[in-house]
């Protein structure tokens, strides 16, 4: 059996297969939410049949949740590129400005389905099977982040005044916070110019010691 696991998602064209029925489902769950989603939808989306959605996800949750694992998985593995870039350059402030502006206007995108999908996992959270994806695959991106901070803390391109555990929550906090209000209340969040604050913001808290006056 394990090998026929094995086997099934070594097949480019079902790792393709499974990767269009992800894609399907994440604008849907975006769109309906978690109970207004269905496997027949989702069927219907990528023209299989809801039996070759059923030979790749045994139910709705089993999807839902192999969708928010990929979801904070692809986030954290853009991170090492992203984080060494901005602190590496010679414009930390500039750089932390470009990048949150772009990964807010990202947010734009499809009508808000990323920030959607993203707080769709949170407000399922009470189901137990959910709770426990949700708390790994956060563990998983906090502990991730905590080691590029540290990494910076040693190059000395941030403060160490700062421990890296709580800054990596602070930081995914304050960022997911944001996007939160603008799903909220859209015409109060400008992301330009929230990106320009709280770059500055940022840098003045966690610049390293030779840079500050």
């Amino acid at each position: 059996m394990r090998t026929f696991i094995l086997q099934k998602y070594r097949d480019p064209s079902l790792a393709d297969t499974r990767t269009k029925i992800l894609d399907a489902a994440a604008r849907l769950f975006a769109e309906h939410g978690y109970n207004g989603a269905t496997l027949d939808l989702v069927a219907a989306d990528t023209g299989m049949t809801k039996g070759a959605v059923y030979w790749h996800f045994s139910s709705k949750s089993d999807l839902f949740l192999a969708l928010c694992e990929r979801s904070l998985d692809r986030l954290l593995n853009r991170l090492p590129g992203q984080v060494h870039k901005v602190f590496a350059s010679d414009n930390p402030t500039e750089s932390l400005r470009r990048l949150l502006q772009s990964e807010f206007e990202a947010c734009k995108e499809g009508g808000g389905e990323r920030p959607l999908l993203f707080f769709e996992f949170i407000a399922n959270s009470r189901e137990p099977q959910i709770r426990q994806k949700l708390n790994e695959a956060f563990t998983k991106l906090i502990q991730g982040t905590s080691v590029l901070l540290k990494e910076l803390q040693d190059r000395r391109l941030i403060t160490k005044d700062a421990e890296p555990h709580n800054l990596a929550v602070t930081l995914h906090a304050l960022i997911n916070g944001a996007v939160l209000m603008w799903l909220t209340a859209p015409d109060q969040v400008s992301f330009q110019s929230l990106a320009a604050e709280i770059s500055s913001v940022l840098w003045q808290g966690i610049r390293p010691e030779s840079n500050r006056n």
